[in-house]
């Protein structure tokens, strides 16, 4: 018994000494390691990829690749998160709400945790909690998935509710902890302001983002003992100096580290401010990012950091690529079998590049790629009996990529035109028409003249009408000349009180209400039924085909690539694409006849304004005069008068 006793004693007491050496490490504040893996706005982008640089076709991507990357950089302190926008943008979205394959895929590769962009909600809230039960269903693991600023009180819709039980079944919570290596990391998500304006189709309602922080991490700090915080933030940053997270970080300096989605941007080295770092690593699964910190109670420090490159040269998991195979399977033999067309195969050729995605978005002109965009819809509407659209376009925040030299695959065809989900609860925009008045048409082409240098997802191209702009002109009138053009080539004017019949996917009408909040309410488009009737809801005008199905926007982009005559058994893009078309004409005329020539209401007023000041000042300076002439006259008569 005496000897169990002294057993026990040099236990307790081993065990004493053990625990005390280990605070007093804490205590002396020595550092522990702490490796954070990242990805953001994969937007589906799971199978491998190919790309153009410098004229070679290199690979990159790939959630097989990603695998054996994530494998090779863990290590027993490490995490992997990722930062929203993880659906939409290739053909495994197809099937979002009924298998989750992005959810299920980021829960195989061993992400800890994620949240939502702006694209999970681009199946509505119903579509997103159609996901997050799917993804349950599939009995695959999953990541935790975290939201502080979403607004889950008040009187909630239907389809609000379901996404709120949905969202609680799954287990979202405002943060999670994470413990590695001896260290708490606390884990949070939000949801931007920037990132909600190009949510649409988004009914939840979002608080505050900088306010949530606040209120989230003070609740972390008092709640959890964190030893780190980590902000998965799909707000955004437009430089290392500018965007939403970097205002984030200087009005919350308790966030140690910002994983900042959205934007796609991509830091070389981590941003620090003040006491808070920045990191991201572009889009589509390009690169991993990897960003190694030594943790002690002074806080963290950087001691290193890669964006690992997921290309070609890194070999795939044998199990995430059976994985994807099988998706693919799926996918062919549910969304794609009515279209008759297979998951790769090859529908059309290109022997041309066509400018790049980037190189749009850093100019302002006519793109023949958004050409072709726009022509397909007016194709397929033809093709079902509809053949009296007088105008279609295309707005460049829709296009998702263009097309390079060599063979094009479906699933290539699908990533163009990726966006959205019908009426029908299938993915893919579908095509809508709506009348809007010559006047109004006339309005979203200045808007596009004159504001798309300013913001690119408002850059437009068209099918059906032409015109000519003025940069030097004042802004809000620098569109000289604009008519319809019709299939004979015949021109037509645009009267301002006729309606005319104007084509373009769900996701540009939708943005409509953006365009006019541009203009604050100043400047208003309606789109209307044929009758004048204004519209408010889009989906009563979406077209549909022959047999009463809606009119996918990829869908007539697929099958007007396949109608190209064919080079050697396979439809070729005509050369007729490969340089612009007179649809978008940019002039720069300084003179002052440019400048001044028929001039809208907008120049008027900028040539009156100044007049009219010049006026005001002119009168109230003889004002002025006249006053001090008259108390001049009036004290000289009372002089007088005293001295009679």
């Amino acid at each position: 018994m005496k000897k169990m006793i002294c057993l026990l004693f040099v236990v307790v007491m081993l065990f004493t000494t053990l625990t005390a050496s280990v605070c007093s490490v804490s205590a002396d504040g020595e550092a522990r390691p702490l490796r954070i893996l990242f990805t953001h706005d994969l937007h589906s982008h799971f199978l491998n990829a190919e790309e153009t640089v410098n004229g070679e076709k290199v690979q990159y991507g790939g959630a097989a690749r990603l695998k054996t990357l994530l494998d090779r950089n863990r290590t027993e302190s490490s995490i992997y998160v990722d930062g929203g926008d993880f659906s939409m943008g290739t053909l495994l979205q197809a099937n979002y709400a009924t298998d989750a394959y992005e959810l299920r895929l980021l829960g195989k590769l061993g992400c800890d945790a994620t949240t939502f962009g702006n694209h999970e909600f681009d199946y509505g809230d119903d579509g997103v909690a159609e996901m997050l039960l799917a993804a349950m269903r599939s009995g695959d693991p999953l990541p935790a998935l975290v939201q502080s600023n979403m607004k889950f009180h008040g009187a909630l819709t239907e389809e609000q509710r379901k996404l709120a039980d949905a969202m609680r079944l799954y287990g979202a919570k405002k943060y999670v902890v994470l413990e590695r290596g001896g260290l708490r990391i606390a884990v949070f998500g939000l949801f931007g302001i920037d990132c909600l304006s190009c949510a649409p189709t988004a009914k939840m309602k979002f608080t505050d983002y900088v306010e949530a922080a606040k209120s989230t991490v003070k609740a972390i700090r008092a709640e959890a003992e964190p030893d780190v915080i980590l902000c998965l933030s799909h707000s955004g940053t437009e430089s290392e100096t500018e965007g939403e997270d970097v205002q984030l970080a200087m009005a919350v300096p308790e966030i140690d580290v910002i994983l900042s989605g959205h934007t796609h941007s991509s830091f070389e080295k981590p941003v620090r401010i003040g006491s808070t770092l920045l990191v991201c690593c572009g889009e589509y699964l390009h690169n991993l990012g990897m960003l190694d910190l030594a943790v002690s109670e002074s806080g963290v420090e950087v001691t290193g950091y890669s964006l690992l490159s997921c290309d070609g040269s890194v070999p795939e998991d044998p199990g995430i690529a059976a994985d994807l195979a099988e998706y693919k399977e799926q996918v062919g033999k549910t969304y794609l079998a009515d279209e008759n067309v297979g998951f790769d195969q090859v529908i059309c050729r290109s022997e041309f590049d066509f400018m790049s995605l980037g190189e749009m978005t850093a100019t302002h002109q006519e793109y023949p790629f958004g050409n072709l965009i726009a022509d397909s819809y007016i194709y397929e509407a033809k093709r079902n009996g509809i053949d009296d659209i007088d105008v279609a376009l295309v707005g460049l925040g829709t296009i998702r990529d263009t097309f390079r030299a060599g063979d094009i695959t479906t699933a290539q065809a699908f990533e163009i035109c990726s966006l959205g989900v019908g009426k029908d609860g299938s993915a893919g925009h579908p095509i809508l028409c709506a009348y809007v008045t010559g006047e109004e048409l006339k309005l979203l082409v200045e808007l596009d003249a004159s504001l798309g240098p300013l913001v690119s997802y408002i850059k437009m191209s068209y099918s059906g009408l032409r015109y000519t702009f003025n940069t030097k002109r004042v802004l809000l009138d620098r569109v000289t000349d604009i008519c319809l053009v019709r299939e004979d080539g015949s021109t037509e004017t645009i009267e301002d009180n006729k309606l005319y019949k104007v084509a373009c996917n769900m996701y540009a009408a939708n943005m409509l209400g953006m365009l006019n909040g541009l203009t604050y309410g100043v400047l208003k488009i309606v789109p209307k039924f044929a009758d004048g009737t204004p519209v408010e809801d889009f989906y009563d005008c979406s077209l549909h085909n022959t047999d009463g199905n809606e009119i996918k926007e990829w869908v007539a982009f697929k099958n007007y690539l396949m109608s190209f005559p064919e080079k050697n058994g396979v439809p070729t893009i005509p050369e007729t694409y490969h340089s612009t078309d007179n649809r978008k004409n940019k002039v720069e005329k300084a003179s002052l006849g440019d400048v001044l020539k028929n001039p809208g209401a907008i120049t008027i007023v900028v040539i009156a304004l100044p007049i009219v000041l010049i006026v005001v000042v002119v009168v109230l300076i003889l004002t002025r005069k006249r006053r001090k002439a008259r108390r001049l006259a009036r004290k000289e008569r009372k002089a007088a008068a005293l001295q009679a």
